[in-house]
């Protein structure tokens, strides 16, 4: 019996170490609480799009968040009217599930995954088991910017 529980003993720093430390944050519901990240950072992009999405005046909003999206987002007539019409106005209603804060638009970071080209930050979403995505992509036209492609909450 001394041997078998030595042995789970030897195991659970193992598995911590094949486990990183996100990973175990999410498995435990823990995220980085995202106060005033540093400007040009992932991070900072979606404190932004948070922030765009507060504003009262869903024109302004629209204007805060537009400057947001990847150029090819922006090139396309398309995927901007998609942009304004459809996903826009979806972020600005579940908003206040992704934010601590609304005067600040604190969110709660609780993964972050490298998709190809594409980086994908999940913020913890008050209203589900699961964080919600929100993928960026450098954006070569505006001097290799982390911006908006694809999908956003």
């Amino acid at each position: 019996m001394e041997i078998e529980m030595k042995n789970k003993t030897l195991l659970i720093p193992i598995i911590a170490l094949l486990l990183s430390c996100q990973q175990i944050k999410l498995k435990l519901g823990l995220g980085d609480k995202i106060v005033n990240p540093p400007p040009g950072s992932p991070e900072k992009v979606v404190q932004e799009v948070l922030k765009s999405a507060l504003q009262g005046d869903p024109e302004a909003g629209w204007e805060a968040f537009s400057v947001l999206l990847h150029s090819d987002e922006q090139q396309s007539p398309a995927a901007l009217n998609d942009w304004r019409t459809l996903r826009f106005p979806a972020i600005r209603k579940k908003v206040s599930y992704l934010v601590e804060d609304k005067a600040s638009a604190t969110y709660t970071l609780m993964d972050k995954r490298e998709e190809g080209q594409s980086l994908i930050l999940y913020v913890k979403n008050s209203q589900s088991d699961m964080p919600t995505p929100c993928k960026l992509r450098k954006d070569p036209q505006n001097g290799n910017a982390w911006r908006v492609f694809n999908a956003c909450f």
